[in-house]
């Protein structure tokens, strides 16, 4: 329990962070590149070695890591710029809700128990999606500049909090299936997913040939650290318990959490579709979670 309570406060830390580079004007994209890097040297610090091997290019879980490496790189991008136009708590909603795709997957891949409340949460969740993604009209007006051109395309900005609820699903997924089929070492496996999203990340800033801003690195530096150790107490969590159950109880801390901290400290404004989608989430969450509880019960007793 105490992994997926520190998952859900490094990724809760990560999303204020993410608020904070809007207001200090930080590159997300280049702050997002040098994060993977501190991610590597934390995971590397925090294992005592570097493990880096010759053999490693020629293991099966190589073409999911790289693909890992890419939806880590996009997703990161995506939720900072969702949080820039919706705020903290409809980014975190979008992004955890991702639970009723990887759910389904562990029911239908790895026979995980379900009953009606699991398969009435999902289905609540599927329908908060829609609910959440519907902007906040006057917060989107006063966030984006009338005379830019994202202004003029922002009818689209509803994708944003669409693609990261797709790409979420996506990486809990692959990450489960990495971590109990492959049944590499959490430490082990979250250092090569960030090296590999750090490689493509430096791809990128060779392409665009962007010069470095010093707030940038500063920047990346703080958010490597929380980034790290949600994705590693994460996969230690996964290691003990079922992944719906991970995920739904990690979740719902977030879900909530973020709310709290976007009005409390942010100020934020929510639509009243948004609190409807917001509340649809959380009920959805708690009848996810009840039905996992009531299956580790069983299976202890």
């Amino acid at each position: 329990m105490i992994y997926i309570l520190l998952a859900a406060c490094c990724s809760i830390t990560i999303v204020v962070i993410f608020k904070l580079f809007d207001r200090y004007a930080v590159d997300r994209y280049q702050a997002i590149v040098f994060n993977y890097l501190v991610c590597v040297i934390t995971g590397c610090l925090t294992l005592g070695e570097i493990p880096f091997e010759r053999s490693m290019l020629s293991e099966p879980w190589l073409p999911i890591i790289l693909v890992l490496g890419v939806l880590f790189m996009g997703g990161f991008n995506l939720v900072g710029r969702t949080v820039t136009h919706f705020g903290m708590a409809v980014t975190s909603v979008a992004q955890r809700m991702s639970l009723g795709l990887s759910a389904t997957f562990a029911i239908v891949y790895y026979n995980e128990s379900y009953d009606v409340f699991k398969i009435i949460g999902i289905l609540l969740a599927l329908l908060a999606v829609g609910f959440i993604n519907i902007p906040n009209k006057k917060t989107t007006e006063t966030q984006i500049d009338t005379s830019s051109e994202e202004a003029k395309s922002s009818k689209w900005l509803v994708f944003y909090p669409i693609s990261i609820f797709m790409m979420s699903a996506m990486i809990e997924i692959l990450l489960q299936y990495l971590h109990t089929v492959h049944e590499m070492k959490p430490a082990v496996e979250c250092i090569v997913l960030f090296a590999s999203a750090g490689v493509v990340g430096v791809f990128g800033l060779i392409f665009f040939r962007k010069k470095i801003a010093l707030k940038s690195v500063i920047g990346g530096i703080v958010l490597g650290v929380p980034n790290y150790f949600s994705i590693y107490c994460m996969l230690n969590a996964l290691g003990v318990m079922d992944g719906s159950v991970v995920y739904s109880l990690c979740n719902i801390t977030i879900v909530t959490g973020a709310a709290l901290v976007g009005y409390l400290a942010f100020k934020e404004r929510l639509s009243l579709l948004n609190m409807v989608g917001i509340l649809l989430s959380i009920i959805a969450i708690v009848l996810i979670a009840i039905s996992n509880m009531e299956t580790v019960l069983e299976t202890a007793n």
